[in-house]
């Protein structure tokens, strides 16, 4: 233990903790600003029972903040970095990204095909064209259906287009799509 600390009584106040670790013109900084932030590091607490901070406690903090007496510093001896765990997370996340590289106008229409699976014609898709359903059916999205009585195409989501609706909506959380 320090000299300084170790002269302390056994719980000492923020001031005299301040005094033995950083000298007196300095204590009034280190009671303001650094106690504070040294608390979410796992510093000493202020007993209230003995209205101070118990000075083995205190002792021992410094101790492990400097890595003394342990041989090593706080984060222990550096090693080999292991990136795969890093990778999985990008795999996975690969994954979930939407993979079809569809425009907002295609997206917006296979969602919305794919919600209501009644729905065969662009006509009652929201701002979706022939077009719009020709790009997805280019995509894997939608595959040509028969006529229907009117002599209009129509159109029917796949499973790559399910599942890439499954991803945009998993992706972008129920919000808009750009």
């Amino acid at each position: 233990m320090n000299d300084a600390l170790a002269n302390l009584p056994l719980f000492a106040t923020d001031r005299e903790i301040a005094i033995a670790v950083v000298g007196k013109e300095r204590a009034s900084y280190y009671t303001k600003a650094v106690i504070p932030m040294l608390e979410r590091q796992g510093f000493p607490l202020r007993d209230p029972l003995h209205d101070g901070r118990p000075v083995p406690l205190v002792a021992r903090f410094y101790s492990q903040y400097w890595g003394i007496g342990s041989g090593t510093a706080i984060g222990g001896p550096d090693g080999k970095e292991d990136w795969s765990a890093w990778d999985n997370t990008k795999r996975r996340s690969a994954k979930k990204k939407p993979q079809l590289g569809l425009d907002t106008r295609s997206q917006n229409a296979l969602v919305f095909m794919a919600e209501h699976p009644d729905v065969r014609s662009h006509l009652a898709v929201p701002n979706a064209s022939t077009h719009t359903m020709n790009v997805l059916v280019e995509k894997g999205a939608l595959r040509p259906g028969k006529k229907d009585q009117d002599g209009d195409p129509t159109w029917v989501v796949t499973e790559a287009g399910k599942d890439e609706a499954r991803r945009l909506a998993e992706y972008y959380g129920g919000k808009s799509r750009p």
